[in-house]
């Protein structure tokens, strides 16, 4: 017993304390959670985002019979909820996991990925620079069809 004590503590504590510390991990609800509609109201695009956030900053550590610590992993922080414009009734693009992402500028943006088999969407949002208030989306369009051009899209929102 004295032994599982030990390597809990020898593993475990050092982790610990040098653990870095970030907003998310401080379990402050981010700016992006919520509901946000595009501000553009003619937009052919997305017309709707919903994000939710949760505070992923407990790992939970054990120690099986054999004396094995083993540690849960937290899930990505960020679900993000996307609605294209489709006619008569926005298309629901369902929920993927976000992540935090940190831009070479040095800007936090959320991560998230689509995968919807005839395009893969890599979706970035994040606070709007130029809007104070709004929020900011840049979506990369990549068609797996060699015939269908790809593209970008920006756009903002608002709550």
């Amino acid at each position: 017993m004295k032994a599982k004590l030990f390597v809990l503590r020898a593993i475990v504590l050092p982790l610990l304390a040098v653990s870095p510390l970030t907003a998310v991990s401080q379990c402050i609800t981010p700016f992006e959670v919520g509901d946000w509609t595009n501000d553009d109201p003619n937009t052919g695009g997305i017309t709707r985002i919903h994000i939710d956030f949760s505070c992923n900053d407990q790992v939970l550590c054990g120690v099986d019979a054999n004396g094995k610590v083993t540690c849960s992993t937290p899930g990505p922080p960020f679900q993000v909820h996307l609605w294209g414009k489709c006619s008569p009734s926005d298309c629901d693009w369902g929920t993927v996991s976000g992540t935090d992402w940190l831009a070479p500028d040095g800007t936090h943006w959320i991560f998230a990925y689509y995968n919807q088999g005839f395009a893969k969407r890599y979706v970035y949002i994040k606070p709007s620079a130029l809007f104070p208030g709004h929020l900011f989306m840049w979506m990369f369009t990549d068609f797996v069809d060699p015939g269908r051009s790809d593209y970008v899209m920006q756009n903002w929102f608002h709550h």
